[in-house]
């Protein structure tokens, strides 16, 4: 009976998630102008269309703006795992003096907000030539340590025995990293990946204020732009909403068994 009603309540909570997306899919496939407020306009679907996504495509750089997002989002994921995962690596399985102090000092780094670093960082770029360019997103993304501290917690239930073993067949360092921890960390570094994507996806401050340009923007700090323009139209919004959101959802879709794994899994399979 207690499994029953906890499914229940699941499904009830998965609905409440599920419904401002497909409100907002179907207001965006409606005519503009037409509301999507009253029963009849839920199952009224004779007049739907694509008429606002071809709007949206024509009258906006939203495609230029998804495109400069998948690259960033990317590239920040790629390179951002690999120096997450070669720290976390020197954290958990390398002994050195200082290690304690430093990663105390990586970890201190989650208490300082982004708004607190805003200037220096905007004069910095700005000394680099870099406003106005890609990597002013890219770069300072690359250093985020929550990606240190969670691969760090997974590495350190690597058992010690596949350390010793491969230093006794004369591996060195990188050899350990390269074809121990990374393949026994796979789930935990694809969760990583996941979450380091959607916060370069979904960010928007800085992007907002190192890019000048309308066509080198991407797509959360373009959306606002298109947004103060059409704000007399709620279908024209929620297109270009739902474009935004469809790239995301897509990737949660074909890697949502590596999250649970990711959560559920200690870092080592067997």
């Amino acid at each position: 009976m207690n499994k029953i009603l906890l499914n229940l309540i699941a499904i009830v909570l998965a609905l409440l998630f599920i419904f401002p997306l497909f409100w907002m899919l179907l207001v965006s496939l409606k005519p503009d102008g037409v509301s999507v407020y009253t029963l009849a306009d839920w199952v009224n679907w004779s007049d739907l269309n694509i008429d606002n996504y071809v709007k949206v495509v024509r009258d906006s750089h939203i495609l230029r703006w998804t495109w400069n997002s998948v690259v960033i989002g990317v590239l920040t994921t790629v390179i951002s795992i690999l120096i997450s995962s070669l720290a976390a690596f020197a954290f958990s399985k390398l002994p050195f003096r200082t290690r304690g102090i430093f990663y105390l000092v990586i970890v201190s780094g989650l208490l300082i907000p982004t708004e607190a670093i805003l200037i220096p960082l905007y004069e910095t770029s700005l000394h680099l030539k870099l406003i106005d360019n890609m990597w002013a997103i890219i770069l300072p993304g690359l250093t985020n340590p929550i990606g240190i501290l969670l691969l760090k917690q997974f590495m350190d239930g690597v058992p010690k025995d596949y350390i010793e073993a491969a230093q006794i067949d004369g591996s060195r360092n990188f050899r350990l990293w390269w074809s121990i921890c990374l393949p026994l960390t796979r789930s935990a570094m694809v969760s990583v990946g996941i979450f380091f994507f959607i916060l370069s996806w979904n960010n928007f401050l800085w992007p907002y204020l190192s890019i000048t340009s309308e066509e080198n923007m991407i797509l959360s700090a373009g959306l606002p732009t298109f947004l103060s323009n059409n704000t007399m139209s709620l279908n024209l919004i929620m297109t270009a909403s739902a474009i935004a959101a469809i790239p995301t959802i897509i990737v949660f879709i074909l890697l949502q068994r590596h999250i649970v794994q990711g959560v559920s899994m200690s870092g080592v399979k067997g």
